[in-house]
């Protein structure tokens, strides 16, 4: 997978986000608490950086989470998100760099 970091939404928790890194130029929106409670501002906060046809990526660190996320969105409107198979740590063994992330 080849996609610019621009384009990806990385949905997990602030905790990981420091545990494995992140994608440097990605857009750093958590999906859900520890709990499972949706974020509230997540759609709101998605529509403030990309438009409903944009095409974007959600990344979370095993997939399960960014289906969830992905059908969020689409019944909000979003026609071309898309999930990265896999989540994070599969990304990572394609290639992707995750740099070090501190708060």
């Amino acid at each position: 997978m080849n996609i610019p970091n621009s384009k990806i939404v990385d949905i997990r928790l602030p905790s990981e986000w420091l545990e494995f890194g992140i994608l440097e130029g990605s857009h750093l929106i958590t999906y859900a608490n520890l709990s499972g409670k949706v974020n509230p501002l997540f759609v709101s906060s998605v529509e403030n950086i990309f438009k409903k046809d944009d095409e974007f990526y959600l990344m979370c660190a095993t997939a399960t989470r960014s289906k969830e996320a992905l059908k969020l969105l689409q019944k909000h409107g979003f026609k071309a998100v898309k999930d990265i198979r896999g989540g994070a740590y599969y990304y990572e063994k394609t290639g992707a760099k995750f740099d070090k992330f501190d708060l």
